[in-house]
């Protein structure tokens, strides 16, 4: 016959997330006395959201924020590559670097870039900004041009983006708790 097992007991040591647990096999089952192997729990949060929409969008960035995530990555790199090259390089010399590696960029990421949602392409231009520390617009500006930055900007308008929004953790606290629970897997340093 089985001992019966409270699972409040259970539950309540997963979420104050104890340093292990350790269940013998004895508790389950009376007839087996082999121990189960010890199971480890790190940190565990809790969330307690104060509306279904608080929580839905929380469920949301995090979907959004994973499927980003790489373009973000590459992103913050080839920001800080390209500024690189604008300090140490001429003029004539940056501007053709500039050109080949967008053709580049475009030839490898366009087609995926344009399969982002509306939702997902917001997310990456707040990561954007909260990676590089600039606004989007103030990106185009410094590597294309003001003529450029004003056209994507024009275009980011019609989506309902604003490219010149500065990110602002405070405003965008669920979207940080996303990032924050992600913890290692949103590691873009």
């Amino acid at each position: 016959m089985k001992s019966p097992i409270n699972k409040n007991i259970l539950l309540l040591a997963f979420c104050l997330g104890l340093p292990f647990i350790r269940l013998s096999a004895a508790a389950l089952n009376d007839s087996v006395t082999a121990p189960i192997d010890t199971v480890t729990y790190r940190d565990v949060t809790v969330f307690n959201f104060r509306s279904k929409d608080d929580e839905r969008e929380f469920l949301v960035d995090m979907n959004r924020i994973r499927a980003v995530l790489p373009y973000i990555k590459i992103a913050k790199q080839l920001y800080s590559d390209v500024n690189d090259k604008k300090e140490t390089s001429k003029k004539r010399e940056y501007r053709h670097y500039r050109k080949d590696l967008e053709k580049e960029m475009r030839q490898k990421f366009e087609k995926e870039l344009k399969d982002l949602t509306i939702g997902q392409g917001k997310v990456l231009v707040k990561l954007i900004n909260r990676e590089t520390g600039n606004n989007c617009y103030e990106i185009i500006k410094n590597v294309k041009g003001g003529f450029s930055a004003w056209t994507w900007q024009l275009v980011a308008r019609h989506y309902d983006y604003d490219l010149k929004e500065k990110y602002d953790p405070n405003k965008e606290w669920v979207l940080e708790l996303a990032l924050k629970s992600l913890g290692p897997e949103y590691d873009v340093h």
